[in-house]
């Protein structure tokens, strides 16, 4: 449960601080408290913008989420446990993040030939 005494400073220091008016929205304000280490100092407000960008904002957006875990669920369905399931919905949801991520597909192809050993080898050194 959020602190209103605690959130109501939180939020007044920020703002009437130029550095927090810089960002523009509530996903940059977020990614600027994660990158300069502010979530211990401003745990109500990381609290809140958690939620904020976690919940969908019109119905639509949750209904295209579930259109797309239906797309999943059609294309491979009875072949993948729920985490290998929660897994591709949250990159089918997320694609426009995973695609700023540098050399993403490549380092998800490393990391699966090198986990566990399987019955084809797919490292060839």
């Amino acid at each position: 449960m959020l602190n209103k005494a605690k959130l109501k400073t939180e939020l007044s220091l920020i703002y009437d601080n130029s550095e927090f008016k810089a960002c523009s929205g509530a996903v940059s304000l977020y990614q600027f408290f994660m990158e300069n280490n502010l979530q211990s100092t401003f745990t109500g407000t990381v609290s809140l913008l958690r939620i904020l960008i976690t919940t969908p904002m019109t119905k639509a957006e949750s209904e295209r989420c579930f259109s797309t875990l239906k797309r999943i669920k059609t294309f491979l369905r009875n072949t993948m446990s729920q985490d290998r399931l929660n897994a591709l919905a949250m990159l089918s949801m997320e694609k426009k993040l995973v695609r700023e991520i540098p050399d993403f597909n490549k380092k998800v192809i490393e990391r699966f030939a090198t986990q566990k050993e399987r019955r084809a080898r797919f490292l060839y050194k």
